[in-house]
């Protein structure tokens, strides 16, 4: 999921963010619970200092929308995330939440349900670990609070829901300039995978790969590239349309794109693309940046589809935003953050296109 850079005006709020500077405390309303209708996980991120700290709070504690939160596991394996990954315009103000200085923000998350295949796992004790790491813009450096995981028993029902919306058979768009450039996007996105691909074999040890997947199987992430390029449905028939069926991509929230993922026995069995109004009116066409840069989530359709695709096939997450944040994290959330996959692309395209 992605949303662009807030350019911030009067110097009114932290700018960066530093050890200390928040905290938070995550608990489960109850720690055991008949049925996964029943989880309700609070979380409090608290602002010590004595200036406003205003930060992006989506696809972390601070969203409680149907967006990853949490790495949900059991028995130290992994629970499939199956909720809705999405790619923002990160310039706009809905996807920021202002934490007053010495004072706290409260959120309570219910509808996890739907969120995570607890059937693949069936009934036991899941570990929710929170997503906390906190950025003040896509450019800045992440904050990461630690925090103890929190467990809850599930002592029946863990039968698989599904996010409710409707379900497309064929890539549509009613608007013809929108649907070519859709088209066209798609196949900027292949063509990005694809030169990312060939550049892992042929330079195994470029600056981009240790840029940004650094520490990882230089086999696993060409495999990843190479599925995008080749777009292969190995999840069912893919949309990916100009239609919003989940609702989330009006108002100020600043949603580009967005992945709807569905998930049986803990595999992806569907991946479906949507693409909003800002994804034709503020994202940039490709070759911009050639002369604009590659850092901002807006910089490039083709990109934007990359990292959607990367949601589709891959089943990445949103765990840092913007290029350079992208390759200052862990190797194994390079691995799995959908924006390391956009940027190499888009790195190996300038160094060879520009």
């Amino acid at each position: 999921m992605f949303r662009a850079a807030l350019l911030l005006g009067l110097a009114t709020v932290a700018l960066g963010l530093s050890a200390g500077d928040l905290k938070v405390s995550v608990k489960a309303v109850k720690s055991s619970v008949e049925s996964i209708d029943d989880i309700v996980i609070s979380a409090v991120v608290s602002n010590p200092t004595n200036e406003d700290i205003r930060v992006i709070a989506k696809n972390n504690v601070l969203d409680p929308s149907a967006t990853k939160s949490f790495a949900v596991s059991k028995g130290g394996k992994d629970v499939l995330f199956s909720g809705i990954r999405a790619t923002y315009d990160l310039s706009a103000e809905g996807v920021y939440v202002t934490i007053p200085a010495g004072s706290s923000v409260a959120v309570n998350h219910t509808g996890l349900a739907a969120l995570y295949d607890f059937e693949a796992s069936g009934t036991g004790t899941f570990s929710f670990e929170a997503n906390n790491l906190f950025q003040t813009g896509p450019d800045a450096p992440a904050l990461i609070v630690d925090t103890d995981p929190v467990k809850v028993e599930i002592t029946h029902d863990v039968e698989k829901r599904e996010l409710l919306y409707p379900r497309l058979s064929n890539p549509q768009c009613s608007d013809a300039g929108r649907l070519q450039i859709i088209r066209d996007s798609l196949t900027l996105a292949r063509s990005l995978a694809g030169g990312a691909a060939t550049d892992i074999r042929s330079h195994p040890n470029s600056a981009e790969f240790n840029t940004y997947f650094a520490g990882n199987s230089q086999d696993e992430i060409w495999w990843r590239m190479d599925i995008i390029a080749g777009d292969l449905a190995s999840s069912g028939t893919r949309v990916i349309s100009c239609t919003d069926p989940a609702g989330i991509c009006g108002g100020s929230g600043g949603v580009i794109a967005y992945t709807l993922v569905g998930t049986q026995n803990g595999q992806i069995v569907s991946s479906d693309i949507f693409t909003c109004d800002i994804f034709f009116t503020l994202v940039k066409p490709t070759p911009s940046i050639c002369t604009d840069g590659y850092d901002s989530t807006i910089s490039s359709r083709g990109g934007v589809i990359l990292h959607e695709l990367s949601h589709a096939t891959a089943g990445t997450g949103d765990l840092g935003y913007g290029c350079s944040v992208a390759a200052g994290l862990s190797a194994a959330n390079k691995r799995d953050n959908a924006d390391n996959y956009r940027c190499m692309g888009l790195a190996i395209y300038k160094h060879y296109n520009c």
